[in-house]
């Protein structure tokens, strides 16, 4: 490799390291978005497979310059995508529950990592704000497997209105709906926690979203236009 075409690869290398919170939050965003539409037929959840082997792959990148840290979230990362593609392609009665579980505890680790990186920054940049974003995202979509996962266990963890009931079992949305819903304590009451593990998941849910906008987005963005 000459001169020229090695300073090309680490201008893009340094590049994807400066905007790394941004890939981040465009694909949570681009996964979020493509979550509607595998409702619409399981020949579809390939499209949430890629979106979600996406994130997991920019949150691998996000880490790569601390070394333990990276072993670590590879360590819970790739379990996460072969459970995820395991669901698609190779589908059973445990297939779904360890297609929530297991990215769970990738999804929590980089929780705390990302957190500790956007409250640890030396500066406030517009990546760093684009980390903050991606930590509420995150926090939705990991407390959303968490409620999966309790259901694949104790179907009955959770009351459903009418109007849901309808449409048949709980499903991925469902989850996402619910759970965003209470991480922004709108709380319209269709989905109800009725089993204690169910309630208490939910009230930590809602006490984490009050407080992550109130007090570290607030601060971050304030900081951010100074």
């Amino acid at each position: 490799m000459n001169g020229s075409a090695k300073n090309v690869l680490s201008d893009l290398v340094g590049g994807v390291q400066r905007y790394r919170f941004r890939i981040l939050l465009a694909s949570l965003l681009l996964m979020l978005a493509v979550a509607p539409l595998t409702v619409a037929g399981s020949s579809l959840d390939t499209i949430f497979g890629v979106a979600l082997s996406l994130v997991i792959l920019a949150g691998l990148l996000a880490m790569r310059h601390e070394r333990l840290l990276l072993l670590l979230a590879i360590l819970l990362g790739v379990p996460a995508l072969i459970a995820r593609w395991a669901a698609v392609f190779l589908p059973s009665s445990a297939a779904p529950l360890a297609a929530a579980l297991v990215p769970l505890f990738f999804f929590a680790f980089f929780v705390v990592f990302l957190l500790r990186a956007v409250v640890t920054a030396d500066e406030v940049t517009s990546d760093v704000i684009a980390g903050a974003l991606s930590v509420y995202l995150l926090l939705g979509f990991t407390w959303s497997l968490a409620y999966q996962g309790l259901t694949l266990v104790d179907p009955a963890a959770f009351h459903v209105g009418s109007a849901i009931a309808d449409t048949g079992p709980l499903g991925r949305m469902d989850f996402l709906y619910y759970s965003f819903v209470t991480l922004t304590t709108v709380g319209y009451g269709d989905i109800t926690p009725v089993v204690p593990i169910a309630q208490s998941l939910a009230y930590a849910e809602a006490v984490t979203g009050v407080l992550y906008v109130a007090v570290l987005v607030a601060r971050l963005v304030s900081a951010y236009r100074r």
